[in-house]
């Protein structure tokens, strides 16, 4: 069976010293992913804003090149 050479053990030993170096870094790591599905997942079900009408349009507002081009005619 082949052996893992020095370079990928020493990447893995650093990555697991990383997340096991602080006690609760796992637990807190879980925490946020929970809260971002938990997050989703309210997000998806929102079905209210769909269900309620649009408003009325926004205002329209005059191109100002436009104007610009129908006072330069007129003078």
């Amino acid at each position: 069976m082949h052996m893992p050479g020095l370079i990928p053990l020493l990447i893995v030993l650093a990555l697991a010293f990383l997340l096991f170096s602080r006690p609760g870094r796992i637990s807190n790591l879980m925490e946020d992913l929970g809260k971002g599905i938990k997050g989703f997942r309210k997000g998806l079900s929102d079905k209210d804003d769909e269900a309620q009408p649009p408003g009325p349009p926004p205002a329209q507002v005059q191109d100002q090149a436009s104007e610009r081009q129908r006072d330069s005619a007129q003078n």
